[in-house]
């Protein structure tokens, strides 16, 4: 089999980290792969992807959400058709043109910039309406990481429902092979830990207005680790308005090896989301041996169950009372983490990875084969 994977998000966030994760268990698989990369990441990449030859990296002179790119990525694309059996495009930004005699399979992550918390933000929500039209049309399958995004999906463009299979994303090996080789704390205090972007869904300001809540009650520091779109945004305004500054730990752009550590020695991993397409994080945080507690939302029900320990995602008193009774109770505590970790389980990469070559053997071979959509879990 032979597969090209946009590779434009290579080191981007969520997308950028599915990208590299797929594509390493792909090419371990014997898969050949062709995939773009923006040429200033071109060392890093190398790096990444040493020791896999049946990877073709083709470094190209633009990045993603680029206008000349949008066009010139024609041109590479047409000149691999011949070499490839499908494209494989793990985001919605489709170039201008993609040589139409070719399977193409997308995936949407979220619908995100659609939803009503960033409604006043039109620019943005029309050009990402127009690019998930556009590529959920062009594509010949459409992978959804959980049961509501493909809801949502089909709430938008009910004529699609033909194309959508869920697979849900795996919990990479690194934050399993590597929990019991992190010896040494590069915190030294308690703390409570949220990792992630900054972005208003996020709801960063509910987890600092509950934190300051008790922050007289619990020894812990609040630590927040993820990228961030300004030198100083909302969140530090508010982290000095609520005079937290001596109590919350910032780790912009965290590098794996200290998620890892903040993961692997922290109390209690919070989640406090006000939308998501799956939510990895916290799979990854109870990988760790880390137990978690999750906004009441319907894509955190979906992946957590009843293994779940959630709080109301708009009540600061909830989230802060929900704190305490984990802390303070070590018996619950540690039932919480037993079934989060059975629960997580059910993300295999064996399986999951299967599943996609499974897909792909399909849609190459033309054989239709029906796909429902809709996924049950059990442990």
């Amino acid at each position: 089999m032979k597969v090209y994977i946009d590779g434009l998000f290579y080191k981007g966030s969520g997308i950028g980290r599915y990208y590299e994760a797929l594509t390493k268990e792909f090419a371990k698989r014997g898969i050949k792969i062709f995939t773009c990369i923006p040429q200033d990441l071109k060392s890093e990449f190398e790096k990444d992807f040493s020791g896999y030859s049946n990877i073709q990296p083709l470094f190209v002179d633009y990045k993603k959400f680029s206008l000349s790119g949008f066009f010139k990525h024609t041109n590479i694309l047409k000149n691999i058709q011949r070499e490839v059996d499908l494209f494989f495009f793990p985001h919605i930004n489709l170039p201008y043109s993609i040589p139409s005699t070719k399977n193409i399979i997308i995936t949407v992550h979220d619908l995100i910039p659609l939803s009503n918390i960033y409604k006043k933000q039109i620019l943005k929500r029309t050009i990402f309406y127009f690019l998930v039209k556009r590529a959920v049309k062009i594509s010949h399958k459409i992978i959804c990481v959980s049961n509501s995004v493909a809801d949502e999906l089909l709430k938008i463009f009910p004529q699609i429902s033909h194309k959508i299979q869920v697979v849900y994303e795996f919990v990479d090996d690194k934050f399993v092979n590597q929990n019991f080789q992190i010896k040494k704390r590069i915190i030294d205090e308690p703390y409570l830990l949220f990792v992630g972007n900054r972005k208003k869904h996020k709801n960063l300001e509910l987890l600092l207005r509950g934190f300051v809540k008790i922050k007289d009650k619990i020894p812990h520091y609040l630590v927040i680790a993820g990228g961030k779109n300004k030198e100083k945004d909302e969140i530090d305004i508010l982290v000095e308005k609520l005079n937290l500054h001596q109590r919350v730990i910032q780790y912009v752009r965290p590098s794996d090896e200290i998620i890892l550590n903040l993961y692997k020695f922290a109390d209690l991993f919070i989640f406090p989301s006000l939308i998501e397409g799956f939510g990895l994080p916290p799979c990854e945080a109870v990988s760790m041996g880390c137990p978690v507690i999750l906004s009441d939302i319907p894509v955190l029900r979906e992946i957590f169950g009843d293994s779940g320990f959630y709080f109301n995602p708009y009540d600061e008193n909830d989230l802060a009372d929900s704190i305490l009774k984990v802390i303070f109770n070590s018996n619950l505590k540690n039932q919480i983490l037993l079934n989060q970790k059975k629960r997580i389980e059910v993300f295999s990469k064996e399986k999951i990875i299967e599943e996609y070559i499974k897909l792909f053997e399909s849609v190459i071979n033309s054989k239709n084969e029906s796909f429902t959509f809709r996924k049950t879990l059990s442990t």
